[in-house]
């Protein structure tokens, strides 16, 4: 009897233990792991990525830990983005000795000259010491700048995803600096070796990120041309070869099937158009894309995705006239100058898939019933916390208006989706023009979005 008491007080000992055990604040110490050496979870990382770091449907808290002398000095020098120390706590797992740094570009800069300090971060999981969490090794925190509703980003890549779109998982975030709510923030996957890996299955061959300089509109000039605006990421000292003979094939208005997937691209085209994202390769800065080589074929990534839905505020458009914005010149200005698009939406075969995709967005993600139904859920999912966000853009009443309630100067998102899919649906049926004679989208008003406000009292 002794022995059997002694069996059953083992068994209930064991079972407390392991139900007081949860993810709260979890050490990578306490993670299973196949192999000492390392804080990835083998065979195990694809599916805890999707559950722990991105999970789509709900908002997740994560903490800074950072000491408030160094906190200061990031605040202070934040447009050097340099990275500092800091630990992490993310939705329940901490990883201690990681760095933190500011990112962006407007985004950066306005929230500086403003005197606020709601900064974007990049977060380096192994710059000081060789750790990850379930593979990931980098954590964007997007600050949600220019949308006021907060959710911009988020739907557009859900837009994305509808078309089986390869491109970046998110989740809603919950940002505390040393335990004090900081404000709503929006986590994206990285695209670097894990995204890669995950998507095509190799990371290690060319991987271009276009910013400045010669060459981001992809127009060929010559074989010998140093083309600065094209650095291949994962290796400095490349030649180019593969991106210029890709500019090359588009210059000649051959088809491009050999050496870039034009279906993937075209997917992306769709939303973009639809979506009128202007502070893109449309746009006439040819940023916020990515080209990545992928076994000699080169596949477009989407990027950057914050100022979609006409957020764009250096593009003086209003809603009224985005909600008309062509389909088959999808560019500001000539179509000529936009090298990729003039060769792709120039062939028959070409223009007809485009046609496809924009018909499919019609008729799912921006079908009105369900995309207004969409937008609310995701409005009730974050509601509160940006009810309570004090170090927001926008004013809560502004988040409400531009989710669903149209003012006299900016349609709500769900106006916007409603206007533009009228306009999209005409242009398809060719009742209304869809081009203009190569000059593309001739832009003549004023942007009247609600005013930008650096961390509201």
């Amino acid at each position: 009897m002794k022995k059997i008491f002694f069996i059953m007080l083992l068994a209930t000992l064991v079972f407390m233990l392991v139900s007081c055990t949860s993810n709260d604040d979890l050490e990578l110490d306490d993670l299973p792991s196949d192999n000492d050496s390392s804080v990835s979870v083998i065979g195990q990382e694809d599916q805890m990525v999707s559950e722990v770091i991105y999970p789509h449907d709900e908002v997740v808290e994560v903490n800074i830990d950072i000491d408030e002398s160094v906190y200061s000095q990031l605040v202070l020098s934040a447009m050097e983005e340099t990275y500092y120390v800091c630990n992490i706590t993310y939705n329940g797992y901490t990883l201690n000795d990681v760095a933190i740094r500011t990112k962006g570009n407007s985004s950066l800069r306005d929230v500086i000259q403003a005197g606020g300090d709601r900064f974007s971060y990049n977060i380096d999981l192994n710059y000081y010491q060789d750790q990850d969490l379930f593979g990931i090794d980098k954590i964007i925190l997007n600050n949600l700048y220019s949308d006021p509703t907060m959710m911009v980003e988020y739907l557009t890549y859900e837009a994305l995803a509808s078309l089986d779109t390869v491109s970046s998982r998110t989740t809603f975030v919950a940002l505390s600096i040393n335990n004090e709510y900081y404000g709503l923030y929006l986590s994206v996957e990285q695209v670097g070796n894990e995204f890669l890996d995950q998507n095509f299955g190799n990371s290690d061959d060319a991987l271009y990120k276009p910013d400045s300089g010669l060459g981001v509109n992809l127009n060929y000039v010559s074989d010998t041309t140093a083309y600065t605006g094209l650095i291949d990421k994962n290796n400095e000292d490349s030649d180019n070869e593969d991106i210029i003979n890709l500019m090359k094939t588009i210059a000649s208005g051959e088809p491009l099937d050999d050496v870039f997937d034009v279906s993937s691209y075209l997917k992306y085209l769709a939303v973009s158009t639809y979506t009128v994202n202007l502070d893109s390769y449309q746009g006439g800065i040819y940023h916020n894309y990515y080209l990545y080589l992928n076994q000699g074929v080169f596949e477009w990534v989407a990027w950057d995705l914050n100022m979609a839905f006409n957020g764009f505020l250096m593009m003086p458009l209003t809603d009224s006239q985005a909600v008309s914005f062509l389909i088959d010149e999808p560019v500001v200005g000539a179509l000529s100058n936009s090298a990729l698009n003039d060769a792709i939406l120039s062939q028959e075969s070409y223009l007809e898939e485009y046609h496809t995709y924009m018909q499919t967005l019609l008729d799912t993600y921006f079908k009105a019933d369900s995309f207004e139904e969409r937008v609310l859920e995701v409005k009730d999912m974050i509601d509160s916390y940006v009810e309570t966000d004090l170090n927001s853009f926008y004013t809560y009443e502004a988040f409400e208006n531009a989710c669903s309630t149209s003012t006299e100067n900016a349609y709500s998102i769900i106006e916007f989706v409603e206007k533009r899919s009228q306009n999209v649906q005409a242009q398809l049926l060719g009742t209304i023009p869809s081009t203009n004679n190569g000059q593309g989208n001739i832009i003549d008003g004023g942007n009247t979005r609600p005013p930008f406000v650096p961390g509201r009292p």
